[in-house]
């Protein structure tokens, strides 16, 4: 399954909304949220998905009410400082 990288603007969301977000995105399903980051001040989410497809990490989204500002599909990560493919 590919890996993408997703960052979100959520401004207008509260730390009680995040957490909402938070476990929605990380239900088992076809797409998975790995791992998310928020940044309260700078108002931004990034997040590492799994999804098959892009256009299935899209509906996705799109489900959740988010609109990505930023989508990268990831081909390559470090592990114990070794490049590895994903």
């Amino acid at each position: 399954m590919a890996k993408y990288i997703g960052v979100f603007a959520t401004a207008c969301l509260t730390r009680r909304q995040l957490q909402e977000l938070f476990v929605r995105l990380s239900q088992p399903g076809e797409v998975r949220c790995e791992k998310a980051y928020a940044g309260l001040v700078a108002g931004v989410l990034v997040g590492v998905f799994q999804a098959p497809s892009r256009e299935a990490l899209e509906a996705f989204f799109q489900q959740n009410g988010m609109v990505a500002e930023n989508l990268w599909r990831i081909d390559l990560e470090s592990q114990d400082g070794e490049l590895a493919s994903v």
